[in-house]
């Protein structure tokens, strides 16, 4: 009984934390604006959309049919997760203090900053996926070790496809941070070029 209790308010908590936090203007943090802004880099191509949020979900159930995720996994994703973040955080540090002073040509200045802006927001995005998965392992872990009803044991494999999906859809979103970061140095590389 606890633990069913227990299970009830951890979800109802996250699900309050969600609605709050994904609020139409939010002024603490606005996760509907970080959101709708990381979509937007996909307005060009809609296709890739379904590449990066749609066929991993076909990635999560094949895996999740052969594999169904314990407190093992969930500890190496953590590892795994904080070291993605740091790396991420280190990142932002670094483009949060680019200077685009020195550059003259206004055309050249607005298309640095807003792909500056576009790899800042897609970092804060994957940053707030990697989080969201930590807290959802965390709560996996606990639930792996407590005596539940038979109703959750029957959801794992959903569990641990939703886990995988989360992971391979982190996984895709850092490819499109390292093609935003080779934007930003072949940026850098021809600004020099022109300074010459």
């Amino acid at each position: 009984m606890t633990v069913t209790i227990g299970l009830c308010l951890v979800v109802g908590s996250l699900i309050l934390i969600a609605i709050c936090l994904f609020r139409k203007n939010e002024s603490f943090f606005n996760l509907r604006k970080v959101t709708s802004e990381h979509f937007g880099l996909f307005s060009q191509s809609r296709g890739h959309i379904a590449v990066i949020y749609g066929l991993p979900a076909l990635f999560a159930i094949g895996l999740s049919m052969i594999y169904q995720a314990g407190t093992a996994f969930y500890n190496e994703l953590s590892i795994i997760l904080g070291i993605l973040l740091s790396m991420l955080l280190a990142i932002l540090s670094i483009l949060s203090g680019y200077d685009f002073s020195t550059i003259e040509d206004a055309n050249q200045k607005k298309k640095g900053i807003a792909v500056v802006k576009q790899t800042i927001n897609s970092i804060v995005f994957v940053s707030l996926i990697i989080i969201g998965l930590l807290l959802y392992g965390l709560v996996g872990i606990v639930i792996s070790g407590s005596s539940l009803p038979a109703f959750v044991y029957a959801l794992k494999p959903v569990a641990s496809g939703f886990a995988y999906y989360i992971f391979f859809v982190i996984l895709l979103n850092l490819l499109i941070i390292i093609k935003q970061m080779s934007k930003i140095v072949e940026f850098n590389l021809e600004v020099k070029r022109g300074c010459k």
